[in-house]
C-alpha cells in the first residue's frame, strides 16, 4: 500500500452492535469481499470503514446501528454529526471531498428525513436549494434541536466543500440486517450450509489481520487481495461434503455459568463423580452448542433426524463398552474415580462421524452430556439410584 495513506485516526469512528456482531467488522468483511481488485480496506481509520486505492480514499463509510432511534431523521444527531465529521476530515486532508464517496450505512431500514433527500442530489443548484430549505425549517423550530452544533457547522462551512460532500454522499439503508448482503454475495460460490461458517471465519480473520497490522505499528488497513486468498483457502479446506459445520452461537460465559449453577441433570451427573468446575464448564458449553446445532441442522435439512438417533445409539454402545472395560480393568478405583475415568474415556475417544461427515469438536461431548441429561447414560455406576435419592 502507498506510504501516502495517513496514519492519523479520523473523527467519527465509534463501535456499534447488531445481532451479536459489532457492525463495523461486519462491514469491513463486506467491503473486503466486494471492493475493487488491489484495494485496501481500513477499520476505524479514515472512518468506521474505508476503502483505499493507492493513496486515495475512494470510500469512507459511517456505520449506524438503528435498532432503536432513527439516525436518518431530520434532526438526527447521528446524521448531522456524521456530515460535520466529514467536513473536519476533509479540512484535515483525510478525505478528498471531490473524489471520495462518503456513505452512511444504516441498518435496519428506517423512514428517511433530510438524509434521504440529500443522498439523491447531484447538481449545485439542487444542493443549495436543499440546504436553504433545511435552514428555513430550522429557523421555524420553537427551540434549538440537539443536533444544533453539528447542523451549524454544515450550514456555515465552505460552499464548495459542502457541495462536494453532498454530491458524493450516499445513504445506504436497504438491508434488514448487515449479514444479508454478505450471504447474497456468497450465494454463487459457497454452498448454503457452509455460508454461516464462512461468514464467522471471514469476520474473525479480518479482525485478526487488523489487530496484527496495528500491533506492528502500521495503520489498521489490510489488503483485500491478501485477505481473499486466505478466505478462499478456508473455503477450499472446509467446503466439503466431509464436514458438518457448527451453526450455533458459542454461549457466553454468563450463559454457561448460569447453566452450571442451575444444575441440570447432566451437571448433577458430573457432581456425582466429583468433577471439577472446569469439566462442568466445558460440558455446559458443549451441551449448549450441540443442542443448538442439532436444532439448526434439522430445521435447515442439513442432517436427517433419524441419523441423529443413530448417532446417539452408537454413543450408547460405545459408553456401555467403555463402562464394562473401566469396571473390569480398574477395580481398585472408587466408584467416583471410575465414573470420572469413564467420562474422560467417552469424551476423549475418537470422534464418531455423523452421516459419514466430520462433526465439530464440541459435538460428541455435547451429545454425551445430552444423553446423560436424559439419564440414558451415566458416569457413576449407580447414577440412577443416586439421582432418584436426590429427588426424594
Amino acid at each position: 500500500m502507498s506510504d501516502a495513506v495517513t496514519l492519523k485516526k479520523a473523527k467519527g469512528s465509534a463501535p456499534g452492535q447488531y445481532l451479536g456482531y459489532a457492525l463495523q467488522p461486519v462491514r469491513l468483511f463486506f467491503h473486503l469481499l466486494t471492493c475493487p481488485s488491489g484495494a485496501y480496506v481500513g477499520l476505524e481509520h479514515v472512518d468506521d470503514v474505508s476503502v483505499h486505492v493507492g493513496d486515495k480514499v475512494v470510500l469512507a463509510e459511517q456505520c449506524k446501528s438503528a435498532l432503536t432511534g432513527n439516525p436518518t431523521s431530520n434532526w438526527s444527531v447521528d446524521f448531522w454529526k456524521t456530515i460535520a465529521n466529514w467536513i473536519d476530515n476533509s479540512n484535515a486532508g483525510l478525505l478528498s471531498p471531490e473524489t471520495t464517496s462518503i456513505q452512511m450505512y444504516v441498518v435496519p431500514q428506517k423512514i428517511h428525513g433530510f438524509s434521504g433527500k440529500l443522498s439523491d442530489l447531484r447538481t449545485d443548484n439542487e444542493i443549495d436549494a436543499a440546504i436553504a430549505e433545511i435552514a428555513k425549517k430550522r429557523s421555524k423550530l420553537a427551540s434549538a434541536p440537539e443536533c444544533e452544533p453539528f447542523l451549524l457547522k454544515v450550514l456555515g462551512t465552505d460552499l464548495a466543500l459542502r457541495r462536494h460532500l453532498i454530491r458524493n454522499f450516499i445513504l445506504v439503508n436497504s438491508d434488514s440486517d448487515p449479514i444479508a448482503p454478505i450471504f447474497a454475495h456468497l450465494d454463487a460460490t459457497v454452498r448454503r450450509e457452509m455460508q454461516e461458517a464462512a461468514v464467522r471465519y471471514g469476520i474473525g480473520d479480518a479482525l485478526k489481520l487488523i489487530d496484527e497490522t496495528m500491533r506492528s505499528g502500521a495503520p489498521p488497513v489490510i489488503s483485500a487481495s491478501a485477505f481473499r486468498k486466505r478466505f478462499h483457502a478456508f473455503i477450499s479446506a472446509h467446503d466439503s461434503e466431509r464436514f458438518l459445520h457448527s451453526l450455533a452461537d458459542a454461549p457466553t460465559d454468563e450463559v454457561i455459568k448460569s447453566t452450571v449453577s442451575e444444575s441440570p441433570c447432566f451437571i448433577r451427573q458430573l457432581d456425582l463423580v466429583d468433577s471439577n468446575i472446569d469439566e462442568k464448564t466445558r460440558a455446559a458449553s458443549d451441551f449448549l452448542r450441540t443442542t443448538g446445532d442439532r436444532t439448526r441442522w434439522a430445521e435447515e435439512g442439513i442432517v436427517f433426524e433419524g441419523s441423529m438417533n443413530e448417532y446417539d445409539s452408537a454413543l450408547l454402545r460405545r459408553h456401555q463398552n467403555l463402562k464394562t472395560e473401566v469396571g473390569l480393568v480398574n477395580k481398585s478405583l472408587s466408584e467416583k474415580e471410575q465414573g470420572r475415568l469413564l467420562y474422560s474415556r467417552c469424551s476423549q475417544s475418537s470422534p464418531m462421524a455423523l452421516e459419514a461427515r466430520i462433526v465439530p469438536e464440541h459435538f460428541m461431548s455435547g451429545s454425551l452430556n445430552a444423553l446423560a441429561d436424559r439419564r440414558e447414560i451415566g458416569w457413576h455406576p449407580d447414577f440412577d439410584k443416586l439421582l432418584d435419592d436426590e429427588a426424594t
